[in-house]
């Protein structure tokens, strides 16, 4: 009880208790930034605001709507390539930007216009493959953008989830086995692990003190949650990278901006975003880490948002 003895122990333990307690700090945190005004708001889409069918509910197609007659930007951010993208999502939906391909394709969804599209030069894939060959890895390239949903595979051993994800996507677009020291185009290679596997973290290691050009993404299988994949982008590709880049076209500032996920391939997005949520369906290693709504089948989504739109609807 000593240190509430007088003034200056007080105010030194009122900071000891904010930066002590996560939940303190984030709840200021949230009081602070919506002294500002929200012009963006960025969503993944698996896991986060689509539904178990790939629909958007109702009560969060009528969010995504508010958030357009309020004037505020609206952003999804998904792992998902432009072909499989528009198994989704329609032109008619109320978005303003996509940014797809885990950041290396950006689509300005009003005109549909593909804005960017970032691929890795032919000799960087080149030589990514003769590693992985070489070093015997199952994995896949993905052709380049838009036409990522083809793709090429190389299994070196038995792999329960690389067969699963040839039968899946070889449904989408054309699949072929890699032919060795073929020359090939790619946007992405994906290599696959067993959940909490120790090789990630070592493959991921590995692969970065050897090529300086590449970005490393984390994310669970959307086929199978008791594995990991990890997707290799040329360097900087991310979510964050592709928000920024929007926030550049709509002089946003980040300090203006708001996220939602699910997954840890979210991570860097919710990274960047000022005031950051992720979906109750969400790993706990990222609740630990972010401001925490209802999960993705309870409009988790309208929850994070509608909250602190209440002000905003007023001035309409």
């Amino acid at each position: 009880m000593a240190r509430f003895q007088n003034p200056k122990s007080k105010f030194e333990n009122f900071y000891w208790l904010l930066f002590s307690t996560p939940k303190l700090w984030r709840t200021l945190h949230l009081k602070i930034f919506f002294m500002r005004k929200l012009k963006m708001v960025v969503t993944d889409l698996d896991g986060t605001l689509l539904q178990d069918d790939h629909s958007i509910s109702k009560v969060d197609l009528e969010t995504l709507d508010l958030l357009g007659k309020l004037g505020i930007c609206r952003v999804a951010a998904t792992g998902r390539n432009p072909f499989k993208l528009r198994k989704a999502l329609t032109p008619s939906h109320p978005f303003d930007y996509v940014i797809c391909s885990s950041g290396a394709c950006i689509i300005d969804w009003n005109t549909q216009e593909i804005i960017r599209a970032i691929n890795f030069p032919e000799t960087d894939t080149a030589q990514l493959i003769q590693y992985l060959i070489s070093n015997g890895y199952n994995f896949k390239v993905s052709d380049r953008l838009p036409d990522n949903h083809n793709f090429f595979w190389w299994k070196y051993h038995e792999c329960p989830e690389i067969d699963r994800y040839i039968e899946v996507h070889s449904k989408m677009g054309k699949a072929e086995e890699i032919i060795p020291n073929k020359k090939y185009e790619s946007s992405q290679l994906l290599l696959f692990f067993p959940k909490n596997s120790s090789k990630f973290d070592q493959v991921k290691k590995e692969l970065l003190s050897q090529f300086r050009n590449i970005s490393i993404i984390k994310t669970t299988s959307p086929i199978d949650e008791n594995w990991t994949w990890m997707e290799i982008y040329p360097k900087g590709i991310s979510k964050a990278h592709g928000i920024e880049e929007v926030c550049r076209l709509k002089n946003i500032h980040r300090s203006e901006t708001l996220g939602i996920g699910n997954d840890f391939n979210d991570l860097e997005m919710l990274n960047f975003t000022n005031l950051s949520y992720v979906v109750h369906n969400a790993p706990d290693e990222l609740k630990e880490k972010f401001l925490i709504s209802l999960p993705y089948h309870e409009n988790g989504f309208s929850h994070a948002i509608r909250q602190h739109l209440a002000d905003m609807e007023d001035s309409l």
